[in-house]
């Protein structure tokens, strides 16, 4: 019997890490495969995960390094879901696995969640404006990253650091930069133990309902990709059969392995029409016309005065194209705007009180 890959999921509870775990178990070939242990804080779920064959091992949370650091070194890959922006988990990964490549002799993997809010720009106050698609591909993701300052975001700085230290240790590893996701509302969940999750669109959301009319931050031109939560979950599944079970040295890693996750583009102006029809419908807004925010009053309202933050999530231009999963990986995402609209009408129904049960 060939021995199976041991695979460490870190987030398995939450939004995306939820639907990574939910593509391993859902493929009929992946527990002949892999060996899955999930990191978790409570005992309760170590019980959820064993019934569906998945071993789960306790730690504090996402700053317990040292457990984290532990665990890594016992598999041969790691996904980490739980946070785009947390420098010392990745580190301890990759400290880990290095330690792993040691005692085996074999290839070690580390595959990061990260988002493309690294690429967006600020067109609101007009300091920095990008409207280029990005490829994965054609574009040298990278050096894209490399050459913005330092403080540009919290997710390029936690990008290059992984990088240069995988290459430093050994070990290879792999960017997927999530765009505006939508959840799956096309039948079950997508994962067992999905905690809730506050997306971009269910910020919009929630300041619709508060206001009683949709909002946008100044024109609402600014553009994002978008993807379903579903694809995610494929993406990250089919990188890691790519990897094993083709020529690992075939796969880009480090400085060349940046996978986008995209299907197409949305303005936030969209979302907040669709928002104003369905909530004016639903008797949960007053108006189906939507309102536009200056900045400063938006982020008071509803980023406690961060005017950065509130620009770069709800105004930004972020496009990106998932170029290197289709041609490298054979990747295809199976759902579009259709999902997307979709679930908008959903989650405005089920936030305001409106959906059923």
């Amino acid at each position: 019997m060939a021995t199976k890959t041991k695979v460490l999921l870190i987030g398995s509870t939450g939004y995306i890490g939820g639907s990574v775990l939910a593509a391993f178990l859902q493929d009929p070939a992946s527990a002949a495969r892999y060996e899955i242990t999930a990191f978790v804080r409570r005992q309760e779920q170590i019980e959820k995960l064993k019934s569906v064959g998945v071993e789960g091992a306790l730690f504090r949370d996402i700053d317990d390094e040292e457990t984290i650091r532990d665990g890594a070194k016992r598999h041969d890959v790691v996904i980490a879901a739980a946070s785009a922006r947390h420098e010392g988990c990745a580190k301890a990964c990759i400290q880990g696995l290095s330690e792993r490549k040691k005692d085996t002799g074999r290839e070690v993997h580390y595959i990061h969640t990260s988002g493309t809010s690294m690429l967006g720009d600020w067109p609101v106050s007009g300091e920095r404006v990008d409207t280029a698609i990005y490829s994965d591909v054609s574009d040298d993701i990278y050096d894209v990253e490399k050459n913005f300052s330092e403080t540009h975001s919290p997710v390029r700085k936690v990008n290059q650091m992984m990088v240069a230290l995988g290459e430093e240790l050994r070990v290879k590893t792999y960017v997927v930069p999530a765009p505006l996701i939508c959840e799956s509302r096309i039948g079950p969940p997508p994962g067992i133990l999905t905690n809730n999750y506050e997306t971009q669109v269910k910020t919009m959301i929630r300041a619709a309902l508060e206001m009683r009319k949709a909002v946008i931050l100044g024109s609402g031109s600014g553009m994002w990709s978008r993807i379903h939560i579903r694809d995610v979950g494929s993406l990250f599944f089919t990188l890691v059969e790519h990897i094993l079970h083709n020529s690992s040295s075939s796969i880009p890693s480090g400085k060349t392995g940046y996978y986008f996750a995209e299907n197409g583009f949305q303005s936030f102006k969209s979302i907040a029409q669709r928002i104003a029809q369905t909530g004016k419908a639903l008797g949960v807004l007053d108006t189906d016309e939507v309102m536009s925010m200056g900045l400063q009053e938006f982020a008071e309202k509803f980023y406690e005065g961060d005017v950065r933050m509130a620009e770069s999530i709800l105004a930004s231009n972020c496009r990106t194209k998932a170029d290197r999963a289709r041609r490298v990986l054979g990747w295809e995402p199976e759902y579009g705007e259709d999902a997307f609209l979709s679930d908008i009408d959903e989650l405005v129904s089920e936030m305001s009180g409106k959906g059923k049960g």
